[in-house]
């Protein structure tokens, strides 16, 4: 799959140490890539932050952020999504975790909304969950990377840290892929 081996370059360029946990994950998502029934126009980076609402309705109105929009099964945008959509008793997307307010509903909720609208069969999307947060950490690590490499980089103080990827890839991602038999 083009997806994982770009992701893997990735890696490979902002790696700053060994981390095991992500070389299984990596090794359990290329083994386990589900059969594609569906093409479609793909985001890339589909969360929260990339939408703008409307003030008045809270309705959708624009989706910003699109210079990672590629082809590919539809439900890895979903992945893409649930990854940086913390429930209340997790820490899975930094700082930034709207998503564990009031009036946001759980990852179930926004699961059986896109089923409902979609008539999507989502068996594969446990799969493409676990992808979403193992390119989160693969861009985590490169953050740390970049604020290694420029010191005086203003974004260095939002810097994920090393035991922050970790968590993240060897709890969360383990976590949904164990969930989703990969």
């Amino acid at each position: 799959m083009r997806s994982v081996s770009s992701w893997s370059a990735q890696w490979e360029r902002s790696r700053t140490r060994e981390l095991p946990a992500l070389e299984d994950l990596t090794r359990r998502l290329v083994a386990a890539v589900p059969e594609q029934h569906e093409l479609t126009l793909l985001r890339g980076d589909f969360h929260l932050r990339n939408v703008i609402t409307s003030y008045d309705s809270g309705e959708a109105t624009g989706v910003l952020d699109w210079e990672l929009s590629t082809l590919g099964d539809p439900l890895a945008d979903m992945g893409s999504l649930l990854a940086s959509w913390p429930a209340k008793r997790e820490n899975t997307s930094g700082d930034f975790v709207a998503t564990t307010l009031d009036g946001f509903p759980p990852r179930e909720e926004l699961v059986a909304a896109h089923a409902a609208a979609s008539g999507r069969e989502l068996t594969a999307l446990g799969y493409w969950h676990a992808m979403g947060l193992w390119k989160v950490a693969i861009i985590a690590e490169g953050l740390m990377r970049l604020a290694m490499d420029e010191p005086r980089n203003k974004a260095a103080s939002g810097t994920p840290t090393a035991e922050r990827i970790d968590a993240l890839v060897a709890k969360a991602a383990h976590e949904v892929a164990d969930t989703a038999g990969i």
